[in-house]
């Protein structure tokens, strides 16, 4: 069976490239039906103050639901653009960090209240020539402030600690930046993250996939996953804009220690599949995985303990499948939190039937239901 997948375009990607095209130019990308529910929810909520700044509007509420790029790539664009802005969202993305982000941004002369509701802005003119950002819980304080550099006069970001999780993701945004991305053509490279499932897939199915737009060499830091599935038992090759993946006769039981800080989107898929092949994988560097859509590592263990050795610690987490546990797994169901990532994973186990929020999946990744339908039915 020929398996042959379009990803969707790198949703890391079109976000940033959305708002530096907004910060520089005040109009916002075009996006398409098919991006990732994360890339609408920001292109919405640009498009909402674009519109409100043209109005004068008395105060507008920008509701970006679950998205927390979303609610931390806007707060500087809100804190410096004219008018009165109330910056909301679920339940889970107001309890989600953004105290470091907002008092830079106090320093530089914001007017920013935080209420039960969200964050009440009333946005005006800025400075802030010089920096420092704790990037301890998010790596997305520091690409935040380098994207609305101009709205604020930064020059100097002074980025702690040295050791920032998710420095790839920073790194990406300073390329984008650089690079100034606002010729108005927006990013169409495949999303590794999305990838990733199409790795598992393969290797746990004994089948080659292609993937189209999809760059080895990419910008992308989680494109690392071709390496470590080297490993594992997928070769990846590059032929024009795809990536065919070939497994290769799986290796008894492999045993993998994955430093994780900058690839942190990753484990859920690993974790689940080194249950089901089995594997005994040990992430290094996990605990900002608690500040994600979900508490991973602890709705993560929890579903995964019953068919594995779990093993949790303060910033590590070892999952380590037994010889059935993918045959006791396929009868079960799950619970995905509502977490995109939770629900890509034990898709990998379960149909769709079998999860209790399939359709999160559409966060990032919207088409995968419907490619994992078609390919059942070939």
């Amino acid at each position: 069976m020929k398996i042959e997948i379009a990803l969707p375009a790198c949703k890391s990607v079109v976000i940033r490239q959305l708002v530096i095209h907004f910060v520089a130019t005040g109009e916002v990308l075009l996006v398409e039906d098919g991006d990732a529910r994360d890339v609408l929810i920001v292109a919405r909520a640009l498009t909402s103050i674009r519109d409100a700044v043209e109005q004068e509007e008395e105060l507008t509420t920008i509701d970006v639901r679950d998205c927390g790029a979303a609610y931390r790539f806007l707060l500087p664009v809100l804190a410096a653009t004219k008018g009165r802005w109330l910056l909301t969202g679920t339940e889970r993305l107001l309890q989600r960090p953004i105290e470091e982000l907002v008092g830079v941004l106090l320093q530089a002369g914001a007017d920013i209240e935080r209420r039960p509701d969200g964050l009440h802005i009333h946005g005006g003119q800025l400075h802030l020539e010089e920096a420092t950002i704790d990037c301890g819980r998010t790596s997305q304080y520091a690409s935040a402030l380098l994207m609305s550099a101009p709205l604020l006069g930064l020059k100097h970001l002074h980025i702690i600690p040295e050791d920032v999780r998710s420095a790839g993701y920073i790194e990406l945004t300073r390329r984008m930046v650089e690079t100034q991305c606002i010729q108005g053509q927006r990013a169409t490279e495949g999303d590794w993250d999305a990838a990733l499932f199409w790795y598992a897939y393969a290797l746990l199915h004994q089948q080659p996939v292609t993937m189209d737009n999809l760059s080895l060499q990419s910008w992308q830091s989680d494109a690392i996953i071709a390496e470590w599935f080297e490993a594992l038992g997928v070769k990846s090759q590059q032929a024009g804009e795809q990536v065919i993946l070939t497994p290769t006769p799986p290796v008894s039981a492999p045993t993998l220690t994955l430093d994780v800080a900058d690839h942190p989107d990753t484990v859920p898929v690993l974790a689940v599949l080194a249950t089901l092949l089995p594997a005994d994988i040990t992430f290094l560097h996990t605990r900002n995985l608690a500040y994600k859509e979900s508490d991973r590592i602890r709705n993560l263990s929890e579903q995964l303990k019953p068919f594995a050795e779990v093993e949790v610690g303060e910033d590590h987490l070892r999952v380590a499948g037994h010889s059935d546990s993918r045959e006791r797994m396929a009868g079960c169901c799950f619970r995905t939190w509502n977490d995109h990532r939770l629900a890509m994973a034990f898709l990998l186990a379960v149909g769709p039937a079998a999860l209790d929020n399939p359709e999160c999946v559409g966060k990032s990744y919207p088409q995968l239901l419907g490619q994992l339908l078609r390919i059942e039915n070939i």
